[in-house]
C-alpha cells in the first residue's frame, strides 16, 4: 500500500521527495523536531539570518550563532516564544545548559555572551504592518499560536506583524543570507511577499505546518503551489523531509555550491 500511495503522490506531484535536487555537504542543525539541513560551509560571521517563529525550540536559531557566529534575528511576538527565549537567557547567565524535548533531547550550547548577540524581535511576519489575532491551538502540549490555523478554538491573543521587506528596511538590511519559517500556516503569505518584493534572500527554510494541522484535504496542493512559486522565482529544492520541512537555495548560490562540490571531488580523485 505504501508503494501505491507513493506512486499516486508522484503522479499528483505531491510526493515529499519529488523535485529534490540534492547537493553534497548538507548538515543538519538543531533538534530532531526543529532542525534543518543547510550547506555546511556557506554561512560565516557576516551572514544575516532571519529565524521567523520561535515557540519553545530555538535550537536551529542558536546553533547558527554557535557554529558560524552568524548575525541572528529571531521574530516572534507570542508569549511562548518570548518566554522561552528569556528562560534560555536565564540558564545561560547562570552557566547552565537548558535541555528540551523528552524524546530525542537537545541541549543548548550557546553561551550567555553569544546569546546577548542574538536579536529577538517581538514582531510577527505577514504581508503588511498591522495587528493580527494569533489563535490558540486545541492540541494539549502544543504551544504555538497561529494567524492561519486553530481559528475554531475562538481563543486568541493580538500581536504586531509586518511585511518582511519592511522589517529588512527597519533593521538596515538589503539582503538576507537565510530565512527560516516555522509560522503555523502563515508561510504561504510570507513566501508570496518574498516573491512579490523580489527580496534578496539566498536560502529559504520552511516547515509546511498543514502537514500536521490540515485545514482540509487540499493542503498538499497549497504546499505544491507555494513550492512552485519559489521554484519559478529561481529557487532550487535541495532537501525535503517526509513531513515537508524543506530547504530551498537560490539558483546562483546553488550553482556556486555545485561548482565547489565538483572541485572537491576532482581534488579528492587527484590525490
Amino acid at each position: 500500500m505504501k508503494k501505491v500511495a507513493g506512486l499516486a503522490k508522484k503522479i499528483l506531484g505531491i510526493h515529499p521527495q519529488q523535485g529534490v535536487k540534492p547537493i553534497r555537504n548538507l548538515t543538519h542543525i538543531g533538534s530532531v523536531y526543529h532542525g534543518y539541513h543547510i550547506p555546511e560551509d556557506f554561512l560565516n560571521s557576516d551572514s544575516i539570518c532571519y529565524c521567523i517563529g520561535a515557540g519553545d525550540d530555538i535550537s536551529f536559531d542558536t546553533q547558527l550563532k554557535v557554529m558560524y557566529d552568524a548575525q541572528v534575528y529571531i521574530f516572534d511576538p507570542t508569549p511562548e516564544g518570548i518566554s522561552h527565549f528569556q528562560k534560555l537567557k536565564q540558564y545561560a547567565e547562570k552557566g547552565e545548559r537548558l535541555t528540551i524535548h523528552d524524546n530525542a533531547p537537545f541541549t543548548y550550547q550557546i553561551s550567555a555572551k553569544q546569546l546577548e548577540e542574538v536579536n529577538f524581535v517581538e514582531i510577527g511576519v505577514w504581508d503588511c504592518k498591522t495587528t493580527l489575532k494569533f489563535y490558540e491551538p486545541e492540541k494539549e502540549n502544543y504551544v504555538s499560536h497561529s494567524v492561519y490555523l486553530f481559528k475554531e478554538t475562538g481563543n486568541y491573543i493580538e500581536a504586531p506583524v509586518d511585511r518582511l521587506g519592511n522589517l529588512m528596511t527597519m533593521l538596515g538590511h538589503t539582503a538576507v543570507d537565510l530565512v527560516k519559517m516555522e509560522i503555523e500556516g502563515a508561510e504561504y503569505t510570507v513566501i508570496n511577499s518574498i516573491v512579490e518584493d523580489n527580496l534578496d534572500v539566498k536560502i529559504i527554510l520552511v516547515e509546511f505546518d498543514e502537514v500536521h494541522h490540515a485545514k482540509d484535504k487540499s493542503f498538499h496542493y497549497r504546499i505544491k503551489k507555494a513550492c512552485n512559486q519559489l521554484k519559478e522565482a529561481g529557487y532550487v529544492l535541495v532537501h525535503s523531509t517526509e513531513s515537508f520541512k524543506r530547504t530551498f537555495i537560490r539558483e546562483d548560490v546553488y550553482n556556486m555550491l555545485k561548482v565547489r562540490e565538483q572541485t572537491r571531488l576532482n581534488e579528492a580523485i587527484s590525490q
